[in-house]
C-alpha cells in the first residue's frame, strides 16, 4: 500500500528560476487539492459503487460486467434518455472521477519527480503521470476493495516508465515500435561484440527476423528530432532552419504574389481584343513553353510582320493605361 502521508504537504517546489514557468503554475495548482485520507477513500469508493450499480440496472448489463467507469460509464451513451435517477448516478460518478484525479494530482506528482533526473524535461514526465492517472480512475474497480492510490500507483509509474523509454521526441513513436527498436539495440550491441564490427542491415535483419527495409526503417525512428533552433554559429546568428530554406520559389508569400499577378494580368486581358490577347501572350510565351518571333506569328496569322508589331505595341499602351488610370485607357 501506498504511504501517501510521505508525500508531504504540497510538492515541491521548483527553484525560483522555475517559480513562473508552466511547471511552477502546475505545482501551485496541484498543490490546492488535498489528498484524501483513507477513511475519505472509501466513502468516496462507496458512492462509485452504488452509481455503477444503478447504471448497470438501467441498462441491465450482465452480473459480471466490470465495474469501472471505463466500462459502465463507456455504455451509456447518452444520459440524458435515462431515467432521473440514472443521470443522478451519471453525474454524482463525474464528480467521483474528477475528485479522483483532483486529490491525486500531488501523487502523480510525486512520481514524476522520481525520474527527473533522466534528461526528460519535468513538463513532460507530469503529462504522461497525469495520463497514467486518468487511465486507473477509467480502469479503477471500487467493489474491490483496493485502495486507489495503490492502484493508481502502479498505472502512474507505468505511463512515466514508458515516457523514458521514447525518449524525448516531438512525435511519440507507439509502443510496439518502441519494443522493436529496443530489441535492435540489443540485437545490434550483441552483433558488434561478436563480430568486432558493426553489423550491417542485412546481417540484422537476418539476426532479427524481418526484412532489411524495416531494419532501416527502425533505425530512422530511432534517431531524435533535431530543433530547428540549434544555432549554427557561436553568436547564434545563424541557425539550422536558416540553412534549410529553401529560397523564395517555395514560401508561401512568393506563392500567393504569383497567384495574385496571374489574377491581375488575367483581369487587365480582358480588356483587349482576342487579337490582342493572343499576340500578347504568344510574344511573351504566356501559357506557352517559351516567346514566339515576329515571323512565325505572321505567318500563322497571315499578317505582315510590321502589323504585327503595330498590335503588340498597342496592346501594351492599353495595358500600360490601364496601370496609370481610365482616363488614359486608348481605344483602336
Amino acid at each position: 500500500m501506498v504511504n501517501t502521508d510521505r508525500l508531504g504537504p504540497s510538492p515541491k517546489m521548483p527553484n525560483d528560476g522555475e517559480r513562473d514557468s508552466l511547471v511552477g503554475l502546475y505545482f501551485r495548482d496541484a498543490s490546492r487539492y488535498e489528498m484524501l485520507t483513507e477513511a475519505s477513500e472509501r466513502r468516496l469508493s462507496r458512492k462509485l459503487t452504488r452509481c455503477f450499480r444503478v447504471i448497470s440496472a438501467e441498462l441491465a448489463l450482465p452480473v459480471h460486467t466490470s465495474q469501472t467507469f471505463r466500462v459502465v460509464i463507456g455504455s451509456l451513451g447518452d444520459a440524458c434518455a435515462f431515467s432521473p435517477k440514472c443521470r443522478r448516478a451519471f453525474h454524482l460518478a463525474n464528480a467521483c472521477r474528477r475528485k479522483l484525479i483532483q486529490s491525486n494530482l500531488r501523487l502523480a506528482v510525486h512520481i514524476a519527480r522520481r525520474y527527473n533526473q533522466q534528461g526528460i524535461p519535468m513538463s513532460d514526465l507530469i503529462q504522461d503521470a497525469n495520463v497514467g492517472l486518468i487511465k486507473a480512475v477509467e480502469r479503477f474497480d471500487p467493489t474491490k476493495g483496493f485502495r486507489f492510490s495503490t492502484y493508481a500507483y502502479w498505472w502512474i509509474s507505468e505511463e512515466v516508465k514508458r515516457c523514458l523509454q521514447r525518449g524525448m521526441r516531438l512525435v511519440h513513436t507507439p509502443e510496439n515500435v518502441v519494443e522493436e527498436i529496443r530489441t535492435l539495440h540489443k540485437v545490434s550491441l550483441r552483433m558488434h561484440q561478436e563480430l568486432g564490427r558493426t553489423p550491417s542491415q542485412t546481417e540484422l535483419a537476418r539476426a532479427m527476423e524481418a526484412s532489411p527495409s524495416r531494419i532501416g526503417e527502425l533505425r530512422a525512428l530511432a534517431w531524435r528530432e533535431v530543433s530547428t533552433d540549434i544555432p549554427m554559429v557561436a553568436d547564434g546568428a545563424i541557425t539550422l532552419g536558416d540553412s534549410l530554406d529553401a529560397g523564395d520559389q517555395a514560401s508561401p508569400e512568393n506563392r500567393m504574389s504569383n497567384r495574385d499577378h496571374h489574377r491581375a494580368l488575367k483581369s487587365m486581358f480582358s480588356e483587349l481584343t482576342d487579337r490582342e490577347q493572343a499576340i500578347l501572350s504568344r510574344r511573351y510565351g504566356l501559357g506557352l513553353p517559351e516567346p514566339e518571333t515576329l515571323q512565325i506569328i505572321s505567318d500563322d496569322m497571315g499578317i505582315s510582320r510590321e502589323r504585327v508589331r503595330q498590335i503588340e505595341k498597342l496592346a501594351l499602351r492599353k495595358l500600360q493605361a490601364l496601370v496609370d488610370g481610365p482616363e488614359e485607357v486608348i481605344r483602336p
